[in-house]
């Protein structure tokens, strides 16, 4: 059948496609309305059909799909199509229970991070692992980022700056990496490590702390005791000293504040093979520990005390000049200090006599201090005669005074404190100290340039 053409062809045309266009749709409710009226018999069909606007077949469709539908909800069947408040409410609620089961989920896999692991701690560190763990979570919840981020216990800043890297780097990128060069800029210079090394070595009876002030006054080049120690313990040169733990208290009630206010005196023992015992007193000053006098001796008299004193008198030039306050004199009660001999001496000498409590030698403690000392070296040999064993002590006498630096005293020898050098010893190191920590800077300035 051939097609009309031509200008009538064409204005059906058009018409049709207005009809389809500005044709009136109807809703539910409408073709309910009409169905019952044309039941209802109060008008024909065809009456009802031009007054609505629309045709009979339409009519007799949509009455049949109406009947069709009451006899299925009489039979039971209840199946029908929802209508489009229906399906908005229903996609809201199941959005709703989409979130709660969410909030659930998470909530219950973060409380669970949380105690295992301790997840949202003060200033945590977490590793790579957990930071992908955490950017996992925030991926998959339904939630948005800020809540998640709270029950998380972690601010949003410091997850987005783990999500940047991850994108750019990967899992990589989430490893902690330690700010700056890796170089110190006071790192003490190879070349004098080794130096500390050889130092170490030529004098192996230096302890780290002597051996840094050492090193310091002789090199001109500031260490510290603690960068010595852990030189010398990562080259194994470290030796566990052995203490002996005594109860006292931890420091003197009335000190001393110059030298020559207060001199301690004692008795000790030391063996000469095939000789027997001999004795050694000593007379040391409380302010600077410096062995003004000793003696050995062959019993324990208050003659052999006073002759030590006289001894201290003489080196000390106090016998030989007139002063208002001679020293006080510190002692245990040993049958030589208590006797009346020793009490006459020293009413004549202008002295005055203080003894410590009896069966406690911390009283004496920087005596006593210095016989373990002088015993931890000299009694590393055997002695055959006296006079070997004087000599001995005569050299240890002379490098405890003016070489063995004092960790009490400031790391100044007693000669330094008892002569009164030691605070130009002091401000010297200091300045030594300054010089070296510009020098360090400046080695690290032009290292990292």
């Amino acid at each position: 059948m051939r097609q009309k053409s031509g200008p009538e062809g064409s204005a059906e045309k058009h018409v049709k496609e207005i009809r389809r266009k500005t044709r009136r749709k109807f809703s539910a409710e409408e073709k309910i309305r009409i169905v019952l009226e044309g039941l209802r018999g109060e008008y024909s069909i065809a009456e009802l059909c031009r007054r609505e606007g629309i045709a009979q077949g339409l009519y007799y469709t949509w009455s049949k799909e109406f009947l069709e539908a009451g006899k299925k909800r009489l039979s039971g069947d209840t199946e029908r199509q929802a209508t489009s408040g229906e399906v908005s409410g229903l996609k809201r609620e199941m959005r709703d229970l989409k979130e709660v089961v969410a909030d659930l989920t998470l909530e219950n896999r973060i409380l669970k991070k949380k105690r295992d692991r301790g997840w949202g701690g003060y200033r945590m560190r977490y590793p790579a692992s957990e930071k992908l763990e955490i950017i996992r979570l925030v991926e998959q919840s339904h939630q948005p980022v800020k809540r998640t981020l709270e029950q998380i216990g972690v601010s949003r800043p410091t997850f987005y700056r783990w999500y940047d890297l991850y994108r750019r780097f990967g899992e990589a990128g989430l490893e902690d990496r330690r700010g700056g060069s890796g170089r110190v800029w006071n790192r003490i210079p190879n070349e004098v490590r080794q130096q500390v090394l050889e130092m170490a070595l030529d004098r192996p009876d230096l302890s780290p702390r002597e051996l840094a002030v050492t090193f310091t006054d002789e090199k001109r080049y500031f260490v510290s005791e603690a960068s010595v120690y852990r030189l010398l313990r990562a080259h194994d040169l470290i030796t566990s000293p052995a203490f002996i733990v005594m109860k006292a208290a931890d420091e003197f009630r009335e000190k001393t504040t110059a030298p020559n206010q207060l001199w301690q005196t004692d008795f000790t023992y030391l063996k000469v093979i095939g000789w027997g015992w001999f004795y050694l007193s000593t007379v040391l000053d409380d302010f600077s520990r410096y062995i003004i006098a000793w003696k050995l001796c062959s019993g324990m008299a208050a003659s052999d005390v006073q002759d030590t004193l006289n001894l201290a008198l003489e080196a000390s030039g106090l016998d030989e000049v007139n002063v208002v306050h001679r020293p006080r004199l510190l002692s245990d009660n040993g049958p030589s200090y208590i006797s009346g001999d020793l009490a006459e001496y020293l009413a004549d000498k202008g002295m005055q006599h203080t003894r410590g409590a009896p069966y406690h030698p911390q009283t004496q403690g920087k005596i006593e201090r210095w016989h373990q000392t002088l015993k931890n070296r000299i009694l590393l040999e055997n002695y055959f005669l006296p006079g070997d064993l004087e000599a001995q002590i005569d050299a240890f006498v002379g490098y405890y005074n003016h070489q063995r630096y004092h960790e009490s005293l400031n790391n100044l020898t007693p000669a330094d404190v008892y002569t009164g050098r030691g605070q130009t010893i002091l401000l010297e190191r200091e300045k030594i100290k300054r010089r070296t920590m510009k020098l360090r800077r400046l080695q690290h300035a032009q290292s990292a340039a």
